[in-house]
């Protein structure tokens, strides 16, 4: 019977939370487990050192939430007549806790792992607070919404879960310690001095996000770069500037509004006799600095790209097939005078095919197949020159891309 693949399941597509995974995340012992190693985890070694921009991050951030919450706790304290305990307890907390989880976190091997514990350090300590406080619903929220914030913005919904537990442990801590009697009502000194930590911390929080924020946008465009060019000449790789061809042919037969464009096909003559002679390294740096004439003699709005090889492409946006070869030519002679002159191209002239767009051309491979007939050509014609491809002079078809 056949099948309708259509309703395959994708197994690249992200399951959804089945019952056991959300019973796990209920589930204390699961939750404060070792997560079983995956096939794609890093080997431990790959670990060691990692996480230390993190912990310094979450120090900074650590020590806004002390100091505000220093002022929002020692209140709910003051309203209901903490004794001498409890105000050590917080000094303890707003002074030394900073200190030592950082040492602690930057002395362990793996700095990102001990930092989440850290985080659960912390909601224990909120726990505790809000029975020292005897449940006053306004601090009480604040400092429980607060270290909730840091644990699912640092793991997600399993470390916030950890979070919820650790918060319950402080609670029975602070009860066993200090006693708890239920009085939830806050007077308007203790809500005033909740306004600090639900202002201040939730600004800190949003500016370390952007600044992480900003620091992938910057990396996710590095490697994007990287993705796009050639690693020698800083040019476009071959397939990123094959989707740039694809891009222009359509862009060029839109009917509604046709562009004109031609196509560049550059080989270095002489190339092989240089890596020959004097080695790759020599002929990696004919290869840069032929790279860097295209750049200079090109246009900007032009897309530069290194085929494979001593082979260039280009794609001339917008230009004519008069103006495309004079500006063709003109590089051509520019390259014939770099031939010779030191930190030049060492003796290397270039053949070029040159193609104009036409729409009766079925796909863009048939017109960078026309540009490699051109620029053989070139090369059978003595080299150090441009040829333009003429339909009338194909002797045979050529195989397509």
């Amino acid at each position: 019977m056949p099948t309708d693949t259509s309703k395959a399941r994708d197994p690249s597509r992200r399951r959804r939370p089945d019952l056991p995974s959300l019973l796990a995340l209920l589930n204390p012992l699961t939750l404060f487990a070792q997560r079983p190693t995956r096939a794609d985890d890093p080997p431990p070694e790959e670990l060691i050192g990692r996480g230390v921009r993190f912990v310094e991050r979450i120090y900074r951030m650590r020590m806004v939430g002390v100091a505000t919450g220093f002022v929002c706790v020692g209140a709910g304290l003051h309203e209901h007549a903490a004794g001498w305990l409890a105000w050590t307890l917080l000094l303890m907390h707003a002074l030394v806790w900073p200190q030592v989880a950082r040492m602690w976190a930057l002395r362990c091997h793996i700095p990102y792992r001990a930092e989440r514990r850290n985080l659960v350090i912390d909601s224990v300590y909120a726990g505790f607070w809000v029975a020292a406080m005897q449940g006053s619903l306004v601090p009480a929220a604040v400092i429980i919404t607060m270290v909730s914030m840091d644990n699912i913005a640092a793991g997600g919904i399993r470390l916030f879960m950890r979070g919820l537990y650790a918060n319950l442990t402080g609670f029975a801590l602070g009860w066993l310690v200090l006693g708890f009697s239920f009085a939830p009502h806050a007077n308007i000194t203790t809500i005033l001095a909740s306004l600090p930590m639900l202002a201040l911390y939730p600004l800190a929080l949003g500016k370390t996000t952007y600044d992480m924020s900003r620091k992938l946008a910057e990396r996710s465009r590095a490697f994007e770069l990287v993705s796009q060019t050639d690693g020698l000449t800083g040019l476009f790789n071959r397939r990123y500037w094959e989707n740039l061809l694809i891009w222009e042919f359509e862009r060029c037969g839109n009917r509604v509004r046709p562009r004109q464009a031609c196509l560049l096909l550059l080989d270095l003559d002489h190339f092989k006799s240089i890596n020959d002679t004097h080695g790759h390294l020599v002929g990696d740096e004919v290869l840069r600095r032929f790279a860097a004439l295209l750049r200079s003699n090109l246009r900007e709005q032009d897309a530069i790209g290194r085929y494979g090889g001593e082979e260039f492409v280009v794609i001339l946006r917008d230009t004519g097939f008069n103006e495309a070869l004079q500006l063709t030519q003109r590089l051509v002679d520019e390259v014939r005078r770099h031939q010779m002159i030191p930190e030049g191209l060492r003796g290397c002239t270039v053949s070029a095919g040159l193609v104009p767009f036409e729409r009766e051309m079925e796909a863009h491979y048939v017109w960078l197949q026309r540009a490699d007939h051109a620029m053989y050509r070139a090369k059978k014609n003595g080299r150090d020159c441009v040829v333009a491809w003429d339909e009338a002079s194909v002797g045979s078809p050529q195989p397509a891309y």
